[in-house]
């Protein structure tokens, strides 16, 4: 017997939407006419392009501050008109495909339904906004403003996504058993196909983005070009080390994935051969996310709505390319390692997941910390199933998953780093501002002076951590708090970060940019996120009537699943167009903001220059260089860092090693402290030592080599 749904009137329906439709458009109406938020999302031109095109305008004060002016009435009607062609459409798909017969009725009800919770947030939101200045409690202000952006993309994912993942009684229904085989396998290779596509996609996009970065001498060799420098001179016999380091790399991280490189290395000796490789590897993670959620979901469509959501995460667009504009880092490599791990293990393939989890465990030892809380979750699930159902081999394996974990990441920090650095303990202590400098430091300040911890952990700054990292799914991860839990350690670690070293008072402000997600350091969160993101699509709904095509088979899923599928795509591609710096963010298109297309992603002159300067200099050549043009010199015979950093090639001293050869000074680099001839200290204070060389470069740099 078949059950259907009740299809309300029509007229119902419609007012229920448009009641929704009017509290988003509130909220929009207010965010974007509020100077504070609006600054934080993106350069004012964007913002402009933005307000007239929903009917607005927008005006220069005096100062120079732009006020937009944006009525309800006027994108009212636009949303609404949005809405409405999103359901006809959709009504005409089911007719020509599935051969639906709710039509919009069935779609409108559907959408009535799905946005009630965002039409009770937009009313609560637009509550605290009114009240908030009666509390006198500007900081809620702040906040508010702050993570407007990951709000609105959350709203308009659920408002489109309603009418777009619209079901009914006729296609509502778990991907079930009874689905024939080969039914099955065309929607899966349909979807996959698609899938790969994307990410190629995405990785030649990425590649590009960073190819014109290094083109453009826009790329920093300290976290970047050095681990190209490290594999240059491994093999031609010189140490697993950059002359940026203090003595082997191993005194700054137990990292050592991207020496798997060297194979390739040999073949194609080229930092950008590292970037591709890179792109490559986050692109790939689609993969596992694909599997993982195919596995729970049941359904292909909700798999590839999931899987597709990844590339618009921001917070991995950051993995990529940081906000410093450091472009490579061995944590792309292991990431999709991490991944199939999980994935491995939870169809029990555990020698090849341990495989998985061994490689990832040589991408940085803060991966450990991930890898070990994994197992503690698989022990834990294995746990809640029933006696008779547990497997002690699963037991024994997740158990030593996470005691190895836990033993690999002390050894690390507390004694190997430590004893490559002559017992200094490792240099990311001091990340942690007034805490602590070493780990005996923030142990001590965690039993003596928990209040100062806690006051950190608990502030505005932690809350807008936990809203960017899993706003580009749709908050789905939320649904699974327990395969979260695996990030809770690492998230607790970043939240205490202060690369300003500012006091804990001061580290709960959200003036700044964070470090988090905008750096590295949340590389390891985002599998743990969307493990528990796909996870959270099971659906105990099921349907014994087989599709009659692959195409039905993928409409075939159960709405719930579909619905948050889809509100998570959407939300990692709302959320991204304020906070990528990739072509689906608005700073991409930028005409005036220093990340903007024009000023990134367009050849200039320095690094045609650059190019003929290095013709006249030996490769056997020890060359000291200012950061961006160190990272051309990564296979010279010695390459050091000339600035005010004080290095162990240097004996800790300022100024440039003795056998220093020649020097090459950047002039116009937005970081450069040097301009003229007559600001070099060594021209100054050692003539007799150094000679200026004729200058061919327009005055991009300055050359000069030492008297012999």
């Amino acid at each position: 017997m078949e059950i259907t749904r009740p299809v309300p009137a029509l007229s119902q329906a419609i007012l229920r939407l448009i009641a929704a439709v009017a509290a988003i458009v509130s909220v929009m109406v207010v965010m974007f006419n509020d100077p504070s938020g609006a600054s934080l999302w993106w350069p004012a031109d964007i913002h402009r392009a933005f307000v007239t095109a929903l009917g607005g305008t927008v005006s220069q004060q005096v100062s120079g501050e732009l006020t937009a002016s944006l009525l309800w009435m006027p994108l009212f009607l636009r949303v609404t008109v949005a809405v409405a062609a999103t359901i006809v459409f959709r009504s005409l798909i089911l007719h020509l495909f599935a051969g639906s017969a709710s039509g919009i009725p069935g779609i409108a009800a559907f959408a009535a339904d799905r946005l009630q919770p965002a039409l009770c947030i937009s009313l609560l939101w637009l509550a605290i906004w009114y009240f908030a200045p009666l509390l006198g409690n500007p900081a809620l202000n702040q906040l508010l403003s702050t993570t407007s952006s990951s709000l609105l993309a959350l709203l308009l994912a659920m408002l489109f996504c309603s009418a777009l993942t619209a079901a009914d009684s006729d296609l509502c229904g778990s991907h079930s058993a009874a689905v024939p085989e080969a039914t099955g396998r065309q929607a899966r290779l349909l979807c996959l196909l698609i899938l790969l596509t994307a990410a190629v996609g995405w990785q030649q996009t990425s590649f590009w983005m960073n190819q014109n970065l290094y083109a453009g001498l826009n790329v920093p060799h300290g976290d970047s070009a050095m681990y190209e420098e490290h594999l240059w001179n491994v093999w031609h016999g010189k140490g697993f080390r950059s002359y940026l380091d203090q003595g082997l790399f191993l005194g700054e991280h137990i990292q050592l994935i991207h020496l798997l490189l060297l194979p390739l290395h040999l073949l194609l000796p080229s930092y950008l051969m590292m970037e591709w490789v890179s792109s490559a590897c986050l692109a790939a993670c689609v993969i596992p996310i694909f599997r993982m959620t195919l596995r729970h979901s049941g359904c292909p469509g909700v798999a590839l709505l999931l899987a597709l959501s990844w590339l618009f995460c921001f917070p991995m667009h950051f993995l990529d390319i940081a906000i410093d504009l450091k472009t490579l880092r061995p944590s792309c490599y292991g990431l999709p390692l991490l991944f199939f791990g999980i994935d491995l293990t939870e169809v029990r393939r555990l020698k090849s997941a341990a495989v998985c989890f061994f490689i990832a465990l040589l991408t940085q030892e803060d991966f450990a910390i991930v890898i070990g809380s994994v197992g503690f979750v698989f022990l834990t699930l294995e746990l809640r199933r029933p006696a008779a159902e547990r497997s002690a081999l699963m037991l024994r394996w997740s158990a030593a998953v996470g005691i190895l974990s836990v033993i690999w990441v002390l050894a690390a920090v507390l004694l190997v780093i430590p004893a490559f650095r002559d017992g200094e303990v490792v240099h990311y202590s001091r990340y942690f501002g007034d805490l602590g400098s070493s780990p005996g430091d923030l142990l001590q300040t965690a039993l003596t002076a928990p209040d100062r911890i806690l006051q950190i952990l608990f502030s505005q700054r932690t809350l807008l951590y936990l809203i960017l990292l899993t706003v580009p799914t749709g908050f789905l991860a939320w649904k699974r708090p327990l395969h979260l839990s695996a990030g809770l350690l690492t998230f607790l670690m970043l939240s205490l970060i202060q690369l300003d070293n500012s006091s804990g008072n001061e580290a709960q402000s959200l003036s700044g940019l964070p470090p988090v997600p905008y750096h590295h350091f949340h590389a390891p969160l985002l599998p743990v996120i969307f493990w528990a993101a796909a996870a959270a699509t099971r659906s105990s709904n099921n349907s014994s009537r087989p599709p009659k095509s692959w195409l039905r088979s993928l409409a075939r899923c159960s709405e719930r699943p579909r619905f948050a599928a889809g509100t998570a795509l959407l939300c990692a591609v709302f959320s991204a167009i304020p906070g990528s710096l990739f072509p689906s963010g608005a700073v991409f298109w930028s005409e005036t903001s220093s990340f903007g297309r024009n000023n990134l992603y367009e050849q200039h002159d320095r690094g045609r220059q650059l190019e003929l300067i290095l013709r006249e200099i030996p490769e056997s050549a020890r060359v000291a260089s200012t950061d961006y043009v160190h990272t051309r010199l990564t296979h010279y015979e010695r390459s050091y860092d000339y600035s005010g950093y004080l290095r162990a090639v240097n004996d800790y001293q300022p100024g440039v090693p003795a056998d220093t050869d020649y020097i090459i000074i950047d002039t116009t680099h937005r970081y450069s402290q040097i301009r003229r001839a007559e600001d070099v200290p060594e021209l100054r204070e050692q003539p007799s030592q150094w000679e200026l060389l004729p200058d061919s470069s327009n005055g991009l740099f300055l050359v000069l080599k030492r008297k012999h």
